[in-house]
């Protein structure tokens, strides 16, 4: 009789650890299960990111009217619609933040100039230093420098936009001479001396045309490859 009781007990404790193993690998089944799931996921929002342009994501480039935008910033300024130096200054960090980071993404080296962009302060660093921004009044009429910087930054631009027509077919819409800007229908200066703030205008939204080409066709080689 006590083997017969001892037995059960063994049976009955055999029982209790199978139950514990099965509740443990039905846990176990459990979390892999919730793994898959979650690596799944992962893949599918990897697959997403691949596809993303991040240069469109970080850089918008849009129109107002007759003004060019980044990052709903206007760069220009015109006689009918007076728009802040401080943003046109911002607008102008944003995009040499732009042109800096798809020379970077493409390891492409400027000649001569080099792009420091240093938020609503950025500027062109070439034999001096050359702003990308300005304050305004009168010292803007005295002091060509900030028309030098764009008239540079124009330059760095023709210099990246040049090594992507020679990699290919591909042509942008507008072409660089100097310091003007513009296609068959007329060329416009990107200076503000000696020219109307309309015209100016025109030559910035022209350049930021050809920068939002530009980013396309940079994100697309690189979803490529």
């Amino acid at each position: 009789k006590q083997w017969y009781q001892r037995r059960v007990r063994e049976e009955e404790e055999l029982a209790r650890e199978c139950n514990k193993y099965e509740h443990r690998l039905a846990e176990v089944k459990e979390q892999q299960t919730c793994l898959d799931n979650e690596l799944r996921y992962a893949h599918k929002e990897l697959e997403k990111l691949k596809k993303t342009n991040i240069f469109n994501t970080v850089f918008h480039i849009w129109h107002d009217g007759h003004f060019g935008t980044i990052n709903g910033f206007k760069l220009g300024r015109l006689p009918t619609c007076t728009v802040d130096w401080e943003e046109v200054s911002a607008a102008w960090g944003q995009t040499a933040l732009l042109l800096y980071s798809l020379a970077k993404a493409t390891n492409f080296k400027f000649q001569r100039f080099q792009i420091v962009p240093y938020g609503s302060q950025s500027y062109i660093q070439g034999e001096t230093k050359f702003p990308l921004y300005t304050h305004g009044g009168l010292r803007l009429f005295l002091d060509a420098k900030f028309d030098q910087g764009m008239v540079n930054f124009l330059d760095c631009l023709k210099q990246f936009l040049d090594s992507i027509e020679k990699m290919g077919t591909f042509n942008f819409p507008y072409k660089i001479d100097k310091s003007k800007i513009g296609d068959q229908k007329g060329f416009y200066s990107i200076k503000l001396h000696f020219n109307s703030e309309e015209q100016w205008t025109k030559a910035l939204k022209y350049m930021l045309i050809n920068l939002k080409w530009a980013l396309t066709v940079v994100a697309h080689s690189k979803r490529d490859k």
